[in-house]
């Protein structure tokens, strides 16, 4: 299981890249992506 705060400090790195792009397809997957992130260290998804 990944723990809390590893996986907060990866979806920083994500939300940067989501916040780079103007591709609605792209941030869907940086979402996505975070998501999957908050799942696998049992937070809550977004």
């Amino acid at each position: 299981m990944l723990s809390p705060e590893d996986a907060n400090k990866i979806i920083r790195f994500l939300s940067a890249a989501y916040l780079c792009v103007d591709s609605e397809e792209a941030r869907s997957e940086f979402h996505r992506l975070a998501n999957l992130l908050r799942k696998a260290s049992g937070q809550p998804e977004e």
